[in-house]
């Protein structure tokens, strides 16, 4: 029977690395196409921010998969 952790980790982490890709791509947009009329764009760094941290933990947590399904195979196979 195959484990439910390797599985679910796999998925939070596509659905955090789509959230980081999306979040960046926006946050590009929107500082490439600042009309620079004074004031800083913070949303757009704020977007950024947010899109990279998504995506160190989408990354994290896809180690953690690969860890979790060596784990588990090793488990299984013993």
């Amino acid at each position: 029977m195959t484990p439910i952790a390797p599985r679910m980790l796999h998925i939070l982490c596509t659905a955090l690395l789509v959230v980081a890709f999306l979040a960046s791509f926006v946050g590009g947009y929107a500082n490439a196409n600042d009309s620079g009329e004074g004031g800083a764009n913070i949303g757009a760094g704020a977007l950024m921010f947010f899109g990279a941290l998504a995506g160190v933990v989408g990354i994290g947590l896809g180690v953690a998969a690969l860890v979790s399904g060596l784990v588990a195979a090793r488990r299984s196979a013993a």
